[in-house]
C-alpha cells in the first residue's frame, strides 16, 4: 500500500473489517464506572458495554484519543517510508482531531518528506464509516494520499446521517438538550428525528411512536436522495442502531417499500457514541460514492 489508513473509533468499524481492509483505529476509550476508562472494542467488547449500559442504565463517559495515541500510531508508518490518512469524528461533537492535528505536525516534524493528510469528517458512526470505506476503495484503485484526500474533502459534504434516539435522558446529560425539555419530552414520550450533515445536528421532526419515526426517517433518506438524484449506484445507504437489531428487518423494509430498493447494508452504533445519544437509538447513513 503506499499510505496507511486511519480512523479515529467514532466511526464504529467493526475490527475484522478493518483488519481485512488494512484499515487502523485509533478507538476512545469509554468509562462505565466514572472512574476506569477502557479503549473501546479493544478493552470493552460492545457485548460487554451494551450488557452492563442496558441492564444497569448506565450513564457512560467517553474521552478522546490523546495525541500521544495518534503519534503512536503514525509514526511506524511514517519510519516505513509512507503517508498516513487519517478520518475523525466531526470537530463540533468532540475534540479527537485537534488531537491528531497535533500529533500531525510533531510527526510531520520527525519525519520530514512524509506526510500526514487530516480528515475532520463532519460526520460520525456508520457515516465516517462509508468515508473511510470510500478512501479504501479509491487507495486499492491506485490513487495516492493527496488524491484520496482531496475527494474525501468533497464527499464528506455528502454525508448525512438520520437518526431517532430512544429518550432524551442521555441528550440531556451530554449537554445537548436542556433539563426543563428532557423532562417534558419524557413526559410527552416525545422522540426527536435528527440529522447530522456537515458536522451540524439538526432537528428533523418529533414522533412518539417507533414505527412512525422510522417511517418519516426512511421519508427523509428518500428525499435527499431523490434531491441527489441518488441510488444504490451512486451513494452508500446503510442502516445502524445501537442495542435494537430486531428493529432492522422492519426499518429496511419501510425504506424498500418507500425506494424499491433492498439495502442489506447495516452496522452496530458503538460505545462511543450511544453514551451520548442513549439506548434504542436508530438511523439510516448516506454518503456518496467517489466513482459516482
Amino acid at each position: 500500500m503506499s499510505f496507511q489508513i486511519f480512523s479515529d473509533g467514532a466511526a464504529d468499524i467493526p475490527l475484522d473489517v478493518a483488519g481485512h481492509h488494512q484499515v487502523k483505529i485509533i478507538p476512545f476509550y469509554v468509562s462505565l464506572d466514572g472512574h476506569t476508562y477502557e479503549k473501546e472494542l479493544f478493552e470493552l467488547p460492545l457485548e460487554t458495554y451494551y450488557r452492563r449500559f442496558i441492564e444497569e442504565k448506565l450513564y457512560p463517559r467517553t474521552s478522546l484519543p490523546s495525541v500521544q495515541d495518534y503519534l503512536d500510531a503514525f509514526s511506524p508508518v511514517l519510519e516505513e517510508g509512507r503517508d498516513v490518512l487519517c478520518f475523525t469524528i466531526t470537530n463540533t461533537l468532540s475534540g479527537s482531531v485537534q488531537s491528531a492535528q497535533v500529533a500531525k505536525e510533531m510527526a510531520e516534524q520527525s519525519y520530514p518528506g512524509r506526510r500526514v493528510h487530516l480528515i475532520n469528517s463532519f460526520l460520525a458512526t456508520g457515516a465516517q464509516y462509508q468515508l473511510v470505506m470510500e478512501a479504501v476503495r479509491m487507495r486499492d484503485a491506485g490513487f495516492s494520499a493527496a488524491q484520496t484526500a482531496q475527494k474525501m474533502e468533497e464527499l464528506k459534504q455528502t454525508g448525512r446521517i438520520f437518526f431517532m434516539v430512544g429518550g432524551l435522558d442521555h441528550l440531556q446529560k451530554g449537554g445537548r438538550i436542556g433539563k426543563v425539555g428532557a423532562a417534558a419530552g419524557n413526559m410527552l414520550k416525545i422522540k426527536p428525528l435528527i440529522v447530522l450533515q456537515g458536522g451540524e445536528i439538526s432537528l428533523l421532526g418529533i414522533t412518539r411512536s417507533r414505527k412512525g419515526g422510522l417511517k418519516k426517517l426512511c421519508e427523509a433518506a428518500h428525499a435527499y436522495l431523490k434531491k441527489e438524484n441518488g441510488s444504490p449506484d451512486t451513494h452508500q445507504i446503510t442502516f445502524g442502531t445501537t442495542n435494537t437489531p430486531e428493529e432492522l428487518p422492519e426499518f429496511q423494509a419501510l425504506f424498500a417499500s418507500q425506494t424499491g430498493w433492498d439495502i442489506p447494508s447495516h452496522f452496530q452504533i458503538g460505545a462511543t457514541i450511544s453514551s451520548h445519544t442513549g439506548p434504542d437509538t436508530i438511523g439510516i447513513c448516506l454518503l456518496k460514492k467517489y466513482d459516482a
